[in-house]
């Protein structure tokens, strides 16, 4: 059965090429979810100036801010605190990996007019001027100290708990996937983990859809070397059969449609497990057209080492490599992508989570996750189709918290929400955006002006012309300071990512 006969015997196909009924936005009948009221849209980002697609690089443990996105170097100086806290030997292993000359670069000014640095460990950055170019740092702070709580917060925007808790990228394939000639089996969104274990670190909340449609669900990808992803897509358990067991489960739908329809007529009543189902066999039938994107050589391992130090599997180059894939492609192209960074060689408490050598595994894993993000970014004389262009794609590099200004023992540091940087690169981002949104103090390295978690993700969203504003989503008052959803998203769009129309 084709696929057009197959959406056309469950009801889901209209001449506006919509997506199944339940998923329909509610606000009015010509609306689709995400779409910005007419009222609204003085506010919205230009089309012009919109991203066509996200990547997120989210350092899972806690990236320190101090030595990568807003150190001074006079702060902490005779004290033992900020870059100062392990400073000679953060100086001895930025020359053994041969990062450069200057262990910090003058970057902007925050929102009390201080000079702030990129740090040593981002130096594959500061090597790229296109890149810096096109970089605006905010700084961000909130009160959750565990990683169980800081990690939903960070990927969605809400507190652990909370029913509409869904990952960003549950809102970009809801949105995508709903509006006119959307509906596709291949997904929008991606969440690529590192195959490294999360026991209670709740990071699998970028996967979570909260109050959204089972049909907004972003694809969770493990992206190691033994993954049985793209075995799994040929559907080897059904075999030869395939074709007969789709047409079956074609037919037991359609009997339990009409279960829907009372007196056997009219539209189908409205039922968001039926609609979750119906969305999930379609998929299944598409999943021929998943494995074309996530071929096989996608998983393929490659070798890594970063600072003399070796690894046996490189997962960030292979999670770089995917995510370029996904978000280049001619067809079936991803508008977002979360890579779900654990570094080259983990710390043992996870990630980039430095209870203890620090400095190591600061300058060995940030600095190799921050060189292969580089890597697959075109320079300004490059056109390789497989690489992105910050014209389109925008990156957003971000972290559950940052660290302590002060040691932990004697090589580490603790986790510190209280003064922390997020990155937002290309996209809407251009040189006149280029800058720091926000201010961390000296004296206690607390955020003095700054932005908040819920209000990261609806930059994101934002970004894509996405309306953030829903039951699904979030209010006007997770905007500080905003009276209404026109003030709030004027707010986001013109003071956060201090965009110049």
């Amino acid at each position: 059965m084709q696929r057009r006969t197959f959406m056309k015997s469950i009801g889901a196909a209209t001449a506006a090429g919509a997506s199944f009924g339940i998923l329909r936005h509610s606000r009015r009948a010509e609306a689709y979810w995400g779409e910005w009221p007419g009222d609204k849209l003085e506010a919205m980002i230009p089309v012009e100036r919109q991203a066509k697609n996200v990547l997120e690089l989210y350092l899972y443990g806690g990236m320190n801010a101090f030595d990568t996105f807003y150190t001074v170097p006079t702060w902490g100086e005779n004290q033992e605190r900020f870059l100062h806290a392990y400073y000679n030997q953060t100086q001895a292993r930025f020359g053994e990996c041969g990062l450069g000359n200057t262990l910090t670069e003058e970057f902007a000014e925050d929102a009390n007019g201080l000079m702030v640095h990129l740090g040593p460990w981002v130096a594959p950055l500061r090597a790229r001027p296109d890149i810096v170019a096109r970089m605006r740092v905010l700084v961000q702070r909130h009160d959750l100290l565990p990683h169980e709580g800081a990690n939903p917060y960070a990927l969605t925007g809400s507190r652990l708990g909370s029913p509409r808790l869904a990952g960003v990228g549950a809102s970009i394939q809801r949105h995508f996937v709903e509006q006119p000639g959307g509906l596709r089996p291949t997904p929008y969104a991606y969440v690529l983990y590192p195959g490294v274990e999360f026991p209670t670190d709740n990071v699998l909340a970028a996967s979570a859809i909260g109050l959204h449609p089972g049909s907004a669900r972003p694809l969770s990808v493990t992206v190691d070397p033994n993954s049985s992803l793209s075995q799994l897509l040929g559907r080897p358990t059904v075999g030869a059969g395939r074709d007969a067991y789709d047409a079956a489960v074609d037919h037991y739908l359609a009997s339990y449609q009409q279960r829907f329809r009372p007196g056997g007529k009219g539209q189908l009543t409205r039922s968001a497990e039926r609609s979750n189902f119906e969305f999930a066999h379609f998929a299944r039938r598409g999943a021929g057209e998943l494995a074309n994107v996530l071929s096989s050589d996608l998983f393929e391992g490659v070798g890594g080492s970063q600072c003399n130090d070796n690894a046996g599997t490189d997962k960030p180059r292979m999670q770089a490599r995917m995510a370029a894939s996904l978000l280049t492609r001619a067809e079936d192209r991803a508008r977002y992508v979360h890579w779900i960074d654990g570094g080259l060689q983990p710390n043992p408490s996870g990630g980039h989570d430095t209870h203890d050598s620090h400095v190591e595994d600061a300058s060995r894993n940030v600095t190799h996750t921050m060189q292969a993000l580089a890597d697959i970014i075109n320079t300004p004389d490059e056109n390789d189709p497989g690489k992105l262009n910050l014209d389109e794609t925008m990156v957003v590099i971000n972290t559950e918290f940052g660290r302590t200004p002060y040691r932990q023992g004697q090589t580490g540091l603790n986790h510190w929400p209280q003064g922390m940087a997020t990155v937002l690169i290309g996209g809407p981002i251009t040189a006149a955006e280029r800058g720091i949104y926000g201010a961390i103090t000296e004296d206690e390295g607390f955020a003095q002006t700054y932005i908040t978690p819920t209000e990261n993700r609806m930059l994101v969203m934002m970004a894509l012309g996405i309306y953030p504003f829903s039951s699904q989503t979030f209010a006007v008052g997770d905007v500080v300071g905003a009276k209404d959803q026109f003030a709030a998203a004027q707010r986001l769009r013109d003071i956060y990512m201090g965009l110049k129309l």
